[in-house]
């Protein structure tokens, strides 16, 4: 009996904690190595952050705080994607999502990416709105955070990175 009890709280325990227990990412995933030269255009991630806000709103549903960590991972990531010309959540150097908020101390609790390539901030929200997955997430009335990033490959492409997050600390 006690050992179901001491069983059923570290169980608990583990459920509160997020990715208090979780390894270490072997490689520095934020800071990819193909990303390293890469600004982005800070005009064209703000215009997608205020698109994301503007469907979320339209909606019904809460806008999410800008968020500076998921900013520099979302950023990253989108320079990393023009770089290697492939809209993908991996990073080239194996990386997800999960891996680059913890890299950079933000919770796991409830962090997504979104992703694509080809048309405007405006037009990729647009595309993400689209019934299906992309939809539910970027309405998903679990993300209180946003970061955004937007880079163009060397073909004048441009490439989007949205990270949305649950900032689960407090």
């Amino acid at each position: 009996m006690i050992r179901a009890a001491v069983t059923a709280i570290a169980a608990l325990g583990a459920l509160g904690a997020c990715d208090r227990f979780a390894p270490e990412p072997a490689a520095d995933p934020v800071e990819q190595s193909l990303a390293a030269s890469c600004q982005g255009d800070p005009a064209l991630a703000e215009r997608l952050s205020v698109a994301v806000e503007t469907a979320r709103r339209a909606e019904g549903k809460s806008v999410p705080a800008r968020s500076a960590e998921l900013d520099r991972i979302a950023q990253s990531h989108a320079c990393d994607m023009a770089l290697t010309g492939r809209a993908d959540v991996a990073g080239s150097n194996g990386s997800n999502v999960v891996d680059r908020a913890r890299a950079v101390g933000y919770p796991t609790c409830g962090v997504v990416q979104l992703v694509g390539s080809g048309t405007s901030p405006e037009g990729m929200v647009a595309n993400w709105l689209v019934p299906g997955p992309n939809r539910e997430q970027v309405l998903g009335q679990l993300s209180f955070d946003i970061g955004s990033g937007v880079a163009r490959g060397a073909d004048g492409r441009l490439w989007h990175s949205v990270v949305l997050g649950n900032d689960c600390r407090g």
